[in-house]
């Protein structure tokens, strides 16, 4: 059962990256958005048409791309996914020496494909300041002759040119607001943000948190970096107080930016995740993973900013679905993977959300309880998260003059609501965890008058929370994010609409 278990939370958790499932589509309406990255040139052997019928069918809407592969471009063909696409380091110098290169490269890798194919913006490099400094100098100078192809093809209201930064150009400083660029950097900061300006396009920001808070671990907690709750961090020369890492982090790009004059720039975070393989000092695992990824989403669609920026929009694209097997350097630098690639066949979505993985006894039926012996103030909280609006479960037969009210205790409460999720959720191990408060079990515990449904949920009840003394009980409220709990973290993602968008 355990080895089940830990392949049910490794594809679930992997899943968990594309936690922007229906939340993105969702996301469309209130501005605010989160898309993945993909790189044809690093990631495992894709099928183009598979990248993107993932794409479409887990509602993502937004997708950058590292380079012009013509094989992915025309894939997306008529998709209506807005498509970033990437200028890879190496060609940065031929576009700043040639206004003619830049204008046969639009022709080519632009043209070619619009309006079929909804390019919205192009990325020049990707962290060259920082990791390919010999090309620093022709940067800016590359940005502007790409611009001026997009100009004379009257596309630059439709395409912007920006470039992704490292978190690594802004000061260490452990207050968002003392930060400020890196003197060794802002000679060439400076020109590109008086650039982004004019041409009333977006400041662009990599953000690794693991790297981060390996740095900041002396001031911060893994649950910081991890948008767990936590006592927070105050920034006393702002006043501000920050829940998380990310924010932080934004906030500082934020002030940096406005020490160099240019307050007004949006930020975009080019690429964040959470990788699930690492070493144990880097805390990289998928559980982590599931945690991190799961919680950001959740900020980054909340709509309310930063605190120094609460109106502001953060768009934000996840590290790449797919394994970047052919990326040097150790495991959590390309082990981010949310999914698993075959080229000879169509992706296996009920494998890669866990479906699969349904913990039974020679496929018979199964269901979820409480386990033995557990607090009863940990099945609450357990309890009231299952029933509340994250969980969905049906808990109207065990609400007072319910057929499942009695015995009125946690732990018999508790396993009707924990059976109910787990049998809405596809019955998979992840399902049945409530942060290590449940279990499966082959047997039916079905009692005289309540019966535990072994499939498809229990009907009615829905959205109830829990109530064991009659009245509220705001000490027992489970809202997210969590720690505890990362289980649900991937179940309640797993839980929205997104069978809308899968033909399983």
């Amino acid at each position: 059962m355990m080895e089940l278990i830990r392949n049910g939370l490794q594809w679930g958790v992997l899943a968990m990256g594309m936690c922007i499932l229906s939340f993105l589509t969702s996301s469309a309406d209130a501005g605010t958005f989160v898309g993945i990255n993909f790189r044809s040139h690093v990631s495992s052997s894709v099928v183009p048409n598979h990248v993107v019928e993932l794409v479409k069918n887990l509602g993502v809407e937004h997708v950058r791309l590292h380079d012009a592969n013509s094989s992915i471009l025309r894939a997306f063909a008529y998709s209506d996914v807005d498509i970033l696409v990437g200028i890879t380091n190496d060609l940065i110098p031929a576009f700043a020496s040639s206004q003619a290169f830049a204008y046969g490269w639009v022709n080519k890798n632009l043209l070619a494909y619009l309006p079929i194919v909804k390019i919205t913006g192009l990325v020049v490099g990707d962290e060259v300041l920082t990791e390919f400094s010999w090309a620093a100098g022709t940067l800016l100078p590359a940005m502007q002759n790409i611009h001026n192809a997009l100009v004379a093809a009257k596309l630059d209201k439709q395409i912007k040119v920006s470039t992704s930064h490292s978190s690594s150009i802004l000061s260490s400083g452990f207050f968002p607001s003392q930060a400020h660029f890196k003197a060794s950097f802002s000679a060439w900061v400076q020109p590109i943000l008086d650039f982004l300006s004019a041409t009333e396009s977006f400041f662009m920001l990599s953000f690794n948190p693991i790297d981060l808070y390996l740095q900041s671990s002396h001031n911060s907690s893994l649950d910081y970096a991890l948008f767990v709750s936590n006592k927070g961090v105050l920034d006393a020369n702002a006043n501000l107080v920050y829940q998380n890492l990310f924010d932080a982090v934004v906030d500082a790009a934020f002030n940096a930016m406005g020490a160099m004059n240019h307050p007004e720039l949006p930020i975009v975070v080019s690429e964040t995740g959470w990788p699930w393989a690492g070493t144990a000092a880097e805390e990289a695992s998928p559980e982590n993973a599931a945690i991190f990824n799961t919680n950001l989403v959740r900020h980054i669609l909340n709509n309310k900013g930063t605190p120094l920026r609460p109106d502001a929009e953060i768009h934000t694209y996840m590290f790449d679905p797919f394994s970047e097997a052919k990326k040097a350097g150790i495991i959590s630098e390309y082990e981010w993977r949310m999914f698993v690639s075959n080229t000879q066949k169509p992706l296996n979505y009920r494998q890669l959300l866990g479906f699969s993985t349904r913990d039974s006894v020679n496929g018979s039926q199964s269901w979820c309880i409480a386990k033995n012996g557990i607090p009863d103030t940990q099945l609450a909280t357990a309890l009231n998260w299952a029933c509340g609006p994250q969980g969905n479960a049906d808990c109207g037969p065990i609400q007072n003059g319910g057929p499942c009210y009695n015995p009125n205790t946690y732990s018999s409460h508790a396993s009707y609501a924990f059976n109910s999720y787990y049998q809405k959720n596809g019955q998979t191990a992840i399902a049945c965890d409530f942060g290590g408060s449940a279990m499966v079990v082959p047997t039916d515990p079905s009692y005289a008058g309540c019966t535990f449904p072994p499939s498809g949920g229990s009907g009615s009840g829905g959205n109830q929370t829990f109530n064991p003394n009659g009245s509220n009980n705001p000490s027992s409220s489970l809202g997210l994010p969590l720690r505890a709990t990362s289980s649900h973290l991937i179940a309640a993602v797993l839980s929205l609409p997104i069978l809308a968008y899968l033909r399983l």
